[in-house]
């Protein structure tokens, strides 16, 4: 994330879903400092895992692609609504 912010940072948010200013810090980090804030919060993570991550690993590595940029639904949002 890191290295993908200082190649490319408008690629970046894209990719990773994040705001500019928060890619221009992680940017900032140094290789030291990435290990220190992983190694510091512990047992919490610093992202939470995708809410189709269930999907997506039951799925044909074929589609991934288009099922990783599906928009998001809401809970309970089904596709009769639609």
């Amino acid at each position: 994330m890191r290295d993908a912010a200082r190649e490319d940072l408008a690629a970046a948010c894209c990719r990773f879903g994040l705001s500019k200013e928060l890619l221009e810090r992680i940017s900032m980090l140094t290789h030291t400092e990435v290990l220190s804030l992983v190694a510091h919060v512990g047992e919490e993570p610093l992202f939470v895992p995708r809410g189709d991550l269930t999907n997506l690993l039951s799925a044909h590595p074929t589609v991934l692609p288009v099922l990783a940029t599906l928009p998001k639904r809401h809970a309970g949002h089904t596709a009769a609504a639609n």
